[in-house]
């Protein structure tokens, strides 16, 4: 098999900086060099793309615009990305590469999402999410508006059973009902899990979130009392049925020991 990584790669954070194979030493550094300077050029001249999408209660840009917005101000320098799919197990994403002609090689690593059951449209979501989120993350791009400070400082921090009906939460693919989906996530669902963790959730969702997981956690704490209290009143029920019983054996009993009759039969 051909080795087309050159030598060691210089770590910087969690990614790795390579050249393929074949190069020089000093034209291994000329090309990462190269690539670096490239990357900041881009950078610099890189516009945030229009957040024209609606997502959950924010607007955000769609992977289309963001990469437009690369493709831009990429035009004459020596820059390309790549990402590749990836699946593994129950999980799927993206590897992510920058490169030039010179032959260096930005390697990000993987960003993966958990899908739990694959199936097409599941696949096609988390890998339209990751490839948005990660190349958004390489490029220092805002894709979406960053509203949680004003948004902390104008909701309460609690919603009632009233407030939390017709709140809906993008899973799958399709706005759907929140309460739904969490209790999908809590029978083990895989991708509403996800969905409910997600740390980009508005601040309005986040709220409606931790509401319905407080109202799930006092029923769940009332059940359990109420689950211990009959508990209890069974066992008190019990010992009451054992004496009464008892009293009862006892009075057969004493009512057949001084019955003339009874004795008259044991002779």
């Amino acid at each position: 098999m051909t080795q087309l990584i050159e030598g060691p790669a210089d770590l910087i954070g969690q990614a790795y900086f390579k050249a393929i194979s074949g190069l020089s030493p000093e034209a291994t550094v000329k090309a990462k060099l190269a690539l670096l300077s490239s990357f900041v050029n881009v950078q610099a001249k890189l516009e945030q793309p229009s957040k024209d999408k609606d997502g959950y209660g924010y607007k955000y840009a769609d992977l289309n615009g963001v990469i437009k917005q690369i493709q831009k101000a990429s035009e004459g320098k020596d820059i390309a990305f790549l990402q590749q799919p990836v699946t593994v197990g129950g999980d799927t994403g993206v590897h992510n590469y920058l490169f030039n002609s010179k032959g260096a090689i930005f390697d990000f690593g993987t960003y993966l999402l958990p899908i739990g059951a694959p199936n097409p449209q599941k696949y096609g979501t988390a890998l339209t999410y990751a490839r948005r989120y990660s190349i958004s993350a390489i490029y220092g791009i805002a894709s979406e508006d960053d509203t949680d400070a004003q948004e902390f400082n104008s909701k309460p921090d609690y919603m009632t059973p009233n407030e939390l009906k017709g709140v809906t939460i993008n899973y799958d693919g399709k706005q759907t009902d929140l309460v739904e989906v969490f209790a999908k996530a809590m029978a083990g669902d895989e991708l509403a899990k996800q969905v409910i963790k997600e740390k980009d959730n508005s601040v309005n969702t986040k709220i409606a979130i931790k509401s319905i997981s407080d109202i799930y956690s006092l029923s769940k704490k009332l059940v359990d009392e109420r689950e211990k209290e009959k508990a209890k009143q069974d066992a008190e029920n019990q010992k009451i049925k054992q004496l009464v019983d008892g009293k009862k054996e006892s009075t057969k009993k004493a009512v057949k020991s001084d019955d003339p009759f009874a004795k008259l039969g044991e002779n």
